[in-house]
């Protein structure tokens, strides 16, 4: 892990970035007198990308179509975010680790998606809502314009 220096990555792989995530999930838990399985931490190191990774994980888990687990890991990342909150360059290192786990078939890039809010996110959406309306804008003013021909 390399320091947060902006326009550079915090993490030099995504096995680092999720080493981060895994960290702060274990500690979280840890403080809050949250109990993870042995399947659950097994879960926050899975890659689909290496299906050996799945050892040891129940298939029950693996097919959780409930999101149990996936909420409580969740629930633990937004928890560290929050007591973080006063730490921005360690926000920082979250989004980050979110950046660095793009592209990869890691779990925990399916949970820090979530769990992190991501500003960029809000203001491409503020984008594509004023692209969309400038086109509604465009085709009502063509319509009147050919109806007064």
């Amino acid at each position: 892990m390399r320091a947060g220096v902006e326009g550079q990555m915090t993490f030099s792989s995504a096995l680092d970035a999720r080493q981060f995530l895994v960290n702060k999930i274990t500690a979280e838990a840890g403080s809050s007198g949250v109990s993870l399985s042995d399947a659950e931490l097994r879960l926050l190191l899975l890659n689909l990308a290496e299906p050996e990774s799945a050892t040891g994980i129940p298939v029950d888990v693996l097919e959780d179509t409930s999101g149990v687990h996936e909420r409580k890991i969740r629930a633990l990342l937004q928890a560290a975010y929050s007591r973080d909150a006063k730490d921005s360059a360690e926000q920082q290192k979250y989004k980050d680790a979110a950046r660095a786990l793009k592209g990869s078939d890691h779990y925990m890039r399916i949970i820090v998606a979530v769990a992190v809010p991501r500003k960029g996110l809000i203001s491409n959406v503020a984008i594509y809502v004023i692209i969309a309306l400038a086109v509604a804008l465009m085709i009502a003013a063509l319509q009147i314009w050919t109806r007064g021909k």
